[in-house]
Order: structure tokens, then sequence, then C-alpha cells
């Protein structure tokens, strides 16, 4: 058993205001650190398939983050927004952003500073969920909204909580995400078309990659502390359970596509 690390007084809770101000600070980007490989078709690709088959006319990212996917569409789109609530990741965005690119900054629980079917297409590549009661305002009427996000295994999946019991969850019963998501989504006003999970096997390559994915986004100095208590154990347990490919893991994903219904 490994020891806990979140209980660590100056752990960042993943995804807090205050662990998207340290990402940013340190790299100016949200963007992994570690090396992976996925088997088959990952499912940020599939999104990006699927996405492409509906950019249009003007376009909302929202968790737009650093805002390097968000160029993506500049060509495709009259005008992209981005939209997102860490500074940092904007100030990267803004520097490098397209000519019909812009971004704002705001936080989704504060509402959407756009008007009524401002928008064609909306997405949000494993961004927030709390945006979904005004999505159905923002797109116009028959606008499109894509969406991907990290998804409940119900039990299937969680390798890690069982290769490195302790410092990661293990697997776990019940659909908590989605549940949340379907409840966002009836707030909404949108029309679901689709929702499918998508699986995913990934494989880690080294025992450095599984710290750099444990200390995302904390502390330089926190995660020296990590590294120095655990690398050596968690070496032990990468070796005995990896293959050529590397350690495997499961990774489930939501993505729903709707439309807007804006009457």
């Amino acid at each position: 058993m490994f020891p806990n690390v979140t209980l660590h007084p100056e752990w960042l809770r993943a995804q807090s205001k205050e662990w998207c101000n340290e990402l940013a600070a340190q790299t100016g980007r949200y963007a992994y650190p570690w090396t992976f490989t996925s088997e088959g078709t990952a499912a940020e690709d599939v999104f990006k398939e699927e996405l492409a088959k509906l950019i249009r006319g003007k376009v909302l990212d929202v968790g737009c983050g650093h805002g390097e996917f968000t160029n993506l569409w500049a060509d495709r789109a009259e005008e992209v927004v981005g939209f997102d609530t860490t500074e940092g990741f904007l100030a990267t965005a803004n520097a490098n952003k397209k000519t019909n690119v812009r971004f704002v900054l705001g936080n989704t629980k504060d509402g959407m500073p756009f008007g009524n079917g401002e928008f064609d297409v909306a997405y949000t590549k494993k961004g927030p969920t709390s945006w979904y009661p005004e999505a159905g305002r923002i797109v116009k009427a028959g606008g499109d909204v894509l969406s991907l996000h990290p998804g409940d295994g119900n039990g299937e999946g969680g390798e890690l909580g069982v290769y490195f019991p302790g410092l990661f969850p293990p697997p776990a019963k019940g659909t908590p995400v989605g549940d949340l998501i379907q409840s966002r989504l009836s707030e909404s006003g949108l029309n679901v078309k689709v929702n499918r999970v998508l699986r995913e096997t990934v494989y880690i390559r080294s025992a450095e990659d599984v710290i750099e994915l444990l200390c995302f986004g904390q502390k330089k100095h926190v995660a020296k502390q990590v590294r120095d208590e655990i690398m050596d154990d968690v070496r032990v347990q990468f070796d005995r359970h990896c293959s050529d490919k590397g350690l495997k893991m499961t990774t489930f994903h939501y993505l729903i596509h709707a439309k807007s219904k804006n009457e």
C-alpha cells in the first residue's frame, strides 16, 4: 500500500482553480507531460473527427485552456471564441491566436457572457459540465453542441488503483459523472442525439511517467517530495505489471452530440 499523497498539506485538488493556476504558472499550457500510447483510435481523435463534421459559422470552445485546439478550427469557421477561467492559459492563447480567434475570461458557474443564439456550434473537450444550462440559450436553434468528458468505468478500468494501491482510486461501481452530466443536460434545453461511451486502452511507457501523471499540476517542491518518497516502489510495481507495450490502463469517455432547440 502506498501513502495517500493527497493528504500532503500543499496538495492541490485536480482541476481546482489553484491547480489550474499552478499549472499555468509552470508551463502556460494544459498539456500532459507523460508519455503514453493508445491502442486503436484515441477518444480525443474520435471527438476531433466528429467535431470536424460540424464546424461552421461562429464556434465556441468551452474550457479552451491555452487555445491550441481552438486555433485548429480557424480556417473552417467565420470566428472561433475560446472561453476559460484561467488567466495564465489565456495569456498563452492570446499570444498565439489566429486572426479570427479571440479568447474570453470567465467561469461557467457564473453564467456565459454571450448573447442568445450567438453560436452555430459550441463544444468542450474534457471541459466543464456546468455550462450546459446555458448551452441551449447561446447556441442558435438547430445548432450543434459536442462534448467529450472523462467517463465512468462502472467497475471496469481503474488499473492504476490496482497496481499502485493508495496512489490512485481503485475500480468503482456506479456512474456519478454520467449521472451529473444527465442532470445538467436535462436543464439545458438541448435535444441529445448521441450519448456514447468510448472505451480506450492506453499504455504508459515508464515508471517516471506514472509519477508525472500522479503529480500533474502540483507545485514543483511537492512533486519532488512525492518522487523521492515513492519512486523506488513505483518502479518495482511498474516492472511487475508492465508488458513490452508499457503499463496498461483503461479509460472511459462520454461523447455527447446535441442540438439546440432555443425556442
